[in-house]
């Protein structure tokens, strides 16, 4: 039976230790609530604000109202996780801006892509795709914790691209990880290509730990 992961869990298996690789094994066998399985979904306003953002040719003033209704809403939330969620999508908005508010981008709709090996189905599914001129530009969209280190970034950003060879015309470097905190952007490089063997041997090497560990 095929087993589905997503590049970023992949990644931290792969890099993590073994205490990271046992509580993985556990996270499939034993999933969590639909909605803690989908952390991408903590920005989905800031994707909203940015896909906008382009789809209106550059509207600045778009932006503006857009952010100073998402800090009332921060101010007026409820509860600290809410307002730290929305200020959260506030940061990646501005250090979006600050970075790419110039591009001529427009965002698209991306296929479902994913890599599949050894019955493990990685699912390479970016934040946003983006129409460059005749590119297509791939991104991912988060805030880099301190054990996220740039190899990790760089498997996952490698898992991507091998995803998104199958269906789209895209190079190694139009896979890019956004961190929405520092406004650092890493893009894959044409001298990932040795971690295609990594990605096979770590997705060998969880279909036997998830063999091992029947549920």
């Amino acid at each position: 039976m095929e087993t589905r992961i997503s590049a970023k869990a992949f990644a931290e298996f792969v890099i993590g230790g073994p205490a990271k690789k046992s509580s993985t094994v556990r996270n499939i066998l034993r999933p969590r609530s639909p909605e803690a399985q989908i952390p991408s979904r903590y920005y989905t306003r800031a994707i909203g604000i940015i896909r906008g953002y382009h789809d209106r040719e550059n509207d600045f003033s778009y932006v503006t109202r857009e952010m100073k209704s998402l800090y009332e809403e921060a101010e007026t939330a409820s509860t600290a996780q809410a307002r730290a969620k929305r200020r959260s999508n506030l940061y990646a908005v501005e250090s979006y801006m600050k970075v790419f508010a110039s591009r001529k981008w427009k965002v698209i709709t991306c296929p479902r892509i994913y890599f599949s090996s050894s019955d493990i189905r990685i699912s390479g599914a970016p934040d946003l795709a983006i129409q460059d001129s005749d590119r297509i530009r791939l991104v991912k969209l988060g805030v880099r914790k301190e054990k996220e280190t740039t190899a990790m970034v760089r498997l996952m950003l490698r898992v991507i691209y091998q995803a998104a060879v199958t269906k789209l015309k895209v190079t190694t470097k139009d896979i890019t990880y956004f961190d929405a905190r520092t406004g650092e952007a890493i893009s894959g490089e044409p001298a990932d290509k040795h971690l295609a063997k990594t990605i096979d041997t770590g997705c060998r090497l969880l279909r036997q730990m998830i063999q091992a560990n029947p549920a």
